[in-house]
């Protein structure tokens, strides 16, 4: 047996292991992981790359200067303020969260702009009992995978494909020539969480009980910091405010003008958090989600590993064989951004794209069709994929806030439905194929 076909395996049983909730997601995750190492699909290093990924840091990082923001009572005075001026009403403040994000992340790293609104998130949930972070952070997510689709810099997967399609064809992506179907995609997702995905997403996952930073799994979901109690007993130290202040001005500022990679940023502020005591060791030891860390660095390590095993390429493989026989340009763009899409929520975008665009491409080239226009629709596509934990790291980050794999299948299947309408139809209007 192949180690495609080893990797698709162990795959499709992670997946129903997280379903099925037999277990807890991040021990799937592990299992998964090692699985592909005792079948020898890929290598231990391959597997258990999550690991050591800048990702798991910078998460781990954001997460322990978000332990600083309260201990410090920053995070009061940031959820006040914030609370305030959406005048404390949830669907208000998810649509200008929206709005914000997705236009940050059109020219800065969008796993850095997530990671820098997670603590203030933290902060407006502690502040306030009508915002909920469950609402709140997966339509986030969503919201910077789309806006930093809109530009050439906005993510990876843009350079990866712009990089391919210059080798293969000597064309070229400019700045903005993924903005006009990437924006009108970004429109419709707006209008889409503020009419539907809004009571949607409440209706899935109803009344959990509110907590700041949760473990992955029911059995477990009363454990972790109590946020709420922190705020309300936290006597703010003037001293030790201001310099929280500082370090969040520095982070914010680092990641915008992008003057050292946003993991160092966010290892210099933890490392600022704990060294100036605006949190103890013994803070991060006891109030860190461990689980979710745990959880995030496997899931990683098991998209490399399956990725490495050529499951990959195997399901696009098995899609394109069909496609030989047909002629019709609109139906074979159709089918190949859907495929796309599809492994797009196992893999990492950037990989998909690597998989996909180099065949897309030959057969543009065959068939006489436009190059770009299969690029641009494999590449927003790739950047649209929100309906697994796995499908991005953007997506993989939100496992904070207690979302099952369950919920992400639930949220995203009728906005990617959607939006895969949206992309097939607005590419063809902006590149004639």
């Amino acid at each position: 047996m192949s180690s495609a076909v080893i990797g698709l395996i162990i795959l499709l049983l992670c997946v129903v292991f997280f379903i099925a909730k037999i277990l807890p997601s991040s021990v799937v995750a592990v299992c998964g992981c090692v699985a592909l190492v005792l079948t020898r699909a890929c290598s231990f290093e391959v597997a258990f790359s999550g690991f050591s990924s800048s990702i798991v840091i910078l998460m781990t990082c954001s997460m322990i200067v978000g332990i600083a923001m309260f201990k410090t009572g920053c995070a009061e005075i940031v959820g006040r303020f914030v609370v305030k001026i959406s005048h404390n009403n949830e669907r208000k403040f998810l649509i200008f969260s929206c709005i914000a994000t997705s236009l940050m992340a059109m020219f800065l790293a969008n796993t850095a702009v997530l990671a820098s609104f997670i603590p203030i998130l933290d902060a407006v949930c502690a502040s306030s009992k009508k915002i909920k972070k469950l609402n709140i952070l997966l339509p986030i997510a969503c919201s910077v995978m789309f806006g930093g689709a809109c530009t050439l810099v906005g993510c990876t997967p843009q350079l990866t494909a712009n990089g391919i399609l210059k080798a293969v064809t000597g064309e070229e992506m400019k700045m903005f020539t993924l903005f006009g179907p990437a924006f009108l995609m970004l429109a419709v997702f707006i209008l889409y969480t503020a009419f539907a995905g809004y009571p949607h997403g409440k209706r899935i996952w109803g009344e959990r009980e509110q907590n700041n930073a949760p473990d992955l799994d029911d059995e477990d979901a009363s454990a972790g910091p109590d946020y709420s109690s922190v705020v309300k007993s936290a006597v703010p130290d003037k001293k030790k405010l201001v310099q929280m202040i500082i370090v969040m001005a520095f982070m914010i500022l680092s990641y915008v003008v992008a003057i050292l990679p946003a993991v160092i940023t966010a290892l210099i502020s933890a490392l600022l958090c704990i060294i100036l005591k605006l949190c103890t060791l013994k803070d991060v030891e006891k109030d860190l989600n461990w689980r979710s860390i745990i959880f995030l660095a496997a899931c990683l390590g098991l998209a490399e590993g399956i990725t490495k095993a050529g499951t990959g390429a195997l399901m696009s493989d098995a899609v394109f064989s069909v496609l030989g026989s047909v002629k019709s340009p609109y139906l074979i763009f159709a089918v190949i951004v859907f495929v796309t899409l599809f492994i797009s929520q196992f893999i990492t975008n950037s990989t998909a794209i690597i998989i996909v665009l180099p065949i897309a491409l030959s057969l543009a080239e065959t068939y006489g069709y436009s190059a770009m226009a299969y690029c641009v629709g494999i590449t927003l596509a790739a950047s649209m994929a929100c309906c697994t934990p796995l499908a991005a790291a953007q997506i993989t980050m939100t496992q904070v806030a207690g979302y099952e794999f369950g919920d992400y299948v639930r949220y995203a299947l009728p906005l990617s439905l959607i939006e895969f309408i949206v992309l097939i139809s607005a590419v063809p209007v902006f590149f004639p194929l």
